[in-house]
């Protein structure tokens, strides 16, 4: 077992977070270290994380725009747990456990649309959308039914997990022991202050893209702004050396921003073509930027004038990460034909900004395996975001500060 008191543990996966560590990333940035190689490379180290880290803060589950009407039903993983996602009658979003209380069968394999109830493959046992138990045939002996209009004892329940849908974005808190998701969500409201994310809808764009590395080292790349010029020099180009920010914290998420030239949407150069509807009444300082967070532990989003991108890094293994990019659009510019070239174009940006980031990510991997590697030397400027992002990882995993339960 890797679990257990901090206190009482101070080797294997637990001294990738111990009390040394954390004092080198209070350092100022130019002289502080990051988390150790383990971090990255050890597979005990991932399932700590999985155990202690994901389940104690509110992890991005999916779109809520998945299960759009009442009886959809979606079967995903968080941290690798199967749940499932259930559009109530009431138009609720719900996110159970998926698994059958009775014995332990998984309930969902695919997803399904205008069910009412849901029925456990091995006995038969059926549940609402709501989780209550509609009936458990030959439950007293053959022929001896129980149903729900006799019975619907707590206790054979679906295990709910508890869960907060903002705007499209479902957020699941698996542990049940997290301090009030708006205390969350709070810094990523005010940094996207002026910006009305409820005008956009989600287009039927979505983007897969595996990468050879731990999702740690995909997230710290995705907000690093310092390798743009070496890695991206058409993005480069498109961002004004006026305006380029490092990154900077709000609670435990980060956030940055940059404005661009000209007609460009910040993505590549020629963006004459991108006639895309902006967000109606926009401020005029907002008007040719963007502003990008990261919603720890996992989840960025990034919003400019006309699009938004919301982003998933799926941790599947120790050395392996699946990145999910879902785009959104103003209004009916998500799913109209007549912006079809455009919502191709930005999609055939960002496929070619993630292939670009494939093959350093994969060199960060190999570079954790180098025992001289002992944390990097930071760069004061740019690295003060990787620095809080490595402890708010090392606090998540020892649930402490702000993820003591209920903070």
């Amino acid at each position: 077992m890797i679990l257990g008191s901090l206190d009482h543990q101070e080797t294997g996966p637990w001294a990738t977070v111990s009390d040394d560590v954390l004092a080198r990333l209070d350092l100022d940035t130019a002289q502080a270290r990051g988390l150790p190689n383990a971090a990255f490379t050890d597979p005990s180290f991932h399932e700590l994380e999985r155990a202690r880290l994901f389940p104690r803060t509110w992890a991005f589950a999916a779109p809520a725009s998945l299960v759009p009407e009442p009886g959809d039903v979606l079967p995903i993983t968080v941290a690798g747990r199967p749940v499932f996602l259930a559009r109530a009658r009431d138009h609720s979003v719900r996110v159970f456990h998926n698994v059958c209380p009775h014995r332990g069968a998984r309930l969902v394999t695919d997803e399904l649309h205008g069910k009412a109830v849901l029925t456990c493959p091995y006995h038969a046992w059926s549940y609402g959308l709501d989780g209550t138990l509609h009936g458990r045939p030959h439950y007293h002996g053959p022929k001896m039914h129980q149903t729900r209009c006799n019975s619907s004892p707590e206790e054979a329940r679906l295990f709910e997990i508890r869960s907060e849908t903002w705007h499209d974005w479902v957020f699941v808190n698996l542990d049940g022991r997290a301090g009030a998701f708006e205390e969350f969500i709070a810094p990523v409201v005010r940094e996207f202050d002026g910006h009305d994310l409820s005008v956009f809808r989600r287009s039927e764009d979505a983007m897969r893209f595996e990468f050879q590395s731990n999702w740690k080292l995909v997230v710290e790349n995705y907000c690093d702004f310092y390798h743009v010029f070496a890695v991206h020099p058409e993005l480069d180009v498109a961002m004004s050396d006026e305006v380029r920010r490092a990154m900077w914290p709000g609670g435990c998420h980060m956030f940055n921003g940059y404005s661009f030239e000209g007609a460009s949407s910040g993505i590549s150069v020629e963006q004459a073509d991108l006639d895309l509807p902006k967000q109606p009444g926009l401020r005029d300082d907002l008007a040719n930027s963007m502003v990008f967070g990261l919603v720890f532990p996992n989840f960025a989003i990034n919003v400019y004038p006309e699009s938004v991108q919301a982003v998933l890094f799926e941790p599947v293994a120790h050395d392996r990460t699946i990145m999910h990019m879902w785009f959104y659009y103003v209004g009916d510019a998500a799913r109209a034909s007549q912006f079809s070239k455009q919502r191709a174009r930005l999609y055939s940006d960002w496929a070619g900004l993630n292939a670009e980031d494939e093959g350093i990510c994969r060199r960060l991997q190999e570079g954790r395996t180098c025992e001289a590697y002992d944390g990097g030397r930071m760069a004061p400027y740019w690295d003060k975001g990787t620095i809080h992002y490595h402890r708010q990882i090392a606090l998540a995993v020892r649930q402490e500060g702000a993820f003591a339960a209920g903070s």
